[in-house]
């Protein structure tokens, strides 16, 4: 199922159960009936069998150790629950960065809206293109775009508070970034790549936890050290592989949005619709009759799963904990 060449041949059902049966993957949980059903009308096979990822191989005849069909499809499960977590807490921290950024634009006496604006897109000319496109074409904020451009066709003559509603994800945190850059105050600068990978992930369906054993992207990935920083100040997460957990960038990328999402909805304002979310986290994660427990015994010999599981749920239970002393703070560009 690592096979390169598995890719490339077109499969039917009965075919792709033939060909996990002479991996040794075992169909003793998971009936072969129930499997062919849930590969019909639930998942497919290419993003099924990459959760196998995370499972040891024989280098000699090429079959799995240790691997129930039904092991992939609880993977596949647990991931859809967390990209359903993943895309709320971005969709919160995108909208709570937006209303901190104007805010703070609104308070300060140096900018008047435009100037920034102007910057912004003389770094990102993309973003330019991509509002005109708006304004042209069917879209969500088509009416919006044509709207603010209607005068000008020229983005660069629009104020801060028009284009944000405008601009994708990855185009706001660029903005937010020649912002903060421009005028020094605290910001989540250092964090936002973090976020806008994982939420990116999570918004176009990759598959998160096929990559526990064997990360993806390693050569171009690099840890965020300020969130290093803080994990290494917390007596409560010495315990815990630190240094090792945070060189995956999935774990490493739903960590931070985690952290970032605590912090930024850490005002009265937020406070309560924060730990709501973090209980239901908490409970998705670390109750004994969550989701992510209710079929542990599948991964009992699996160390990788274990191990990837322990750390983030730790990391969980310490942000829970953190939260009910109620000691946040505010002033640098560190997550407390």
């Amino acid at each position: 199922m690592e096979n390169q060449t598995d890719d490339k041949v077109k499969l039917t059902v009965d075919e792709q159960i033939t060909d996990m049966r002479t991996k040794n993957v075992q169909f003793e949980i998971c009936s072969i009936e129930d499997a062919k059903k849930f590969l019909k009308y639930n998942n497919y096979y290419f993003k099924l069998k990459s959760y196998a990822r995370n499972y040891v191989v024989n280098p000699q005849t090429k079959k799995y150790y240790n691997l129930d069909f039904a092991y992939l499809v609880e993977l596949s499960k647990l991931d859809m629950h967390i990209r359903k977590i993943i895309l709320e807490m971005s969709l919160d921290v995108e909208h709570y960065l937006k209303v901190r950024l104007m805010n703070d634009l609104s308070n300060n006496p140096l900018e008047d809206g435009y100037n920034i604006v102007e910057v912004f897109l003389q770094y990102n000319p993309s973003a330019q293109e991509d509002i005109k496109r708006k304004a042209s074409t069917y879209s969500f904020c088509s009416d919006l775009a044509e709207k603010h451009l209607n005068q000008y066709n020229e983005p660069e003559k629009l104020a801060v508070w028009n284009i944000v509603e405008l601009l994708s994800f990855g185009n706001f945190m660029e903005l937010y970034t020649v912002y903060y850059q421009t005028y020094k105050s605290f910001n989540y600068i250092p964090y936002l790549k973090s976020i806008k990978f994982i939420r990116n992930a999570a918004a176009h369906n990759n598959c998160l936890l096929s990559s526990l054993k064997k990360p993806n992207s390693v050569k171009k990935f690099s840890k965020t050290k300020e969130l290093a920083n803080v994990l290494g100040k917390a007596p409560e997460l010495r315990h815990l592989n630190r240094e090792g957990m945070m060189k995956n960038p999935v774990i490493h990328d739903f960590v931070t949005l985690l952290f970032v999402y605590n912090d930024v909805m850490k005002v009265s304002a937020t406070k309560n619709v924060r730990n709501k979310k973090m209980q239901e986290i908490r409970t998705l994660f670390c109750d004994d009759k969550g989701r992510m427990k209710r079929n542990k015994e599948f991964f009992e010999k699996n160390s990788y799963i274990k191990d990837a599981y322990f750390f983030v749920s730790s990391i969980i239970e310490y942000i829970d904990k953190k939260n009910h002393k109620h000691r946040c703070t505010r002033g640098t560009n560190e997550i407390k």
